[in-house]
């Protein structure tokens, strides 16, 4: 059997020839290529808190404190909803700050949701199981 070339191109003496087609790639948002951004707007006594970009240890304090801060202005009618559509990645502190909000949430009497979370927010949620704390709508 043949040698199979290690890239695209294989190197013979000093010209490069051609073994292998080359593949389009898609390319796909990065975090780098997302900048964050939380956006909070009030419907009535619905607060929501969307949220675009990395949910992670730099990023998921702001959310925290957005999240807390309108708990207490809102008062114990209020429902508080994190939008999760344009969440490109879910770390532990980011989980951590969602379980954190739905028990101040309670705690005040208020209603918890997360609402549209994309593809990666929603691996994270099932796989630690998470979902089954929240109101996914």
């Amino acid at each position: 059997m043949p040698d199979r070339p290690r890239s695209l191109y294989d190197r013979h003496g000093s010209a490069a020839v051609r073994v292998g087609l080359a593949v389009s790639v898609r390319k796909e948002p990065t975090l780098e290529s997302t900048p964050w951004s939380l956006t909070i707007e009030q419907i009535g006594s619905e607060i929501v808190l969307r949220a675009c970009g990395a949910l992670d240890l730099d990023t998921s304090g702001r959310l925290r404190s957005a999240g807390t801060t309108a708990l207490r202005q809102a008062g114990p009618a209020a429902t508080l909803t994190v939008d999760l559509a344009e969440v490109t990645f879910l770390d532990s502190t980011g989980l951590g700050v969602l379980v954190t909000l739905w028990h101040e949430s309670r705690n005040a009497g208020a209603k918890f949701q997360v609402s549209r979370p994309s593809p990666a927010a929603t691996r994270i949620l099932e796989i630690t199981g998470v979902d089954a704390l929240f109101d996914l709508t």
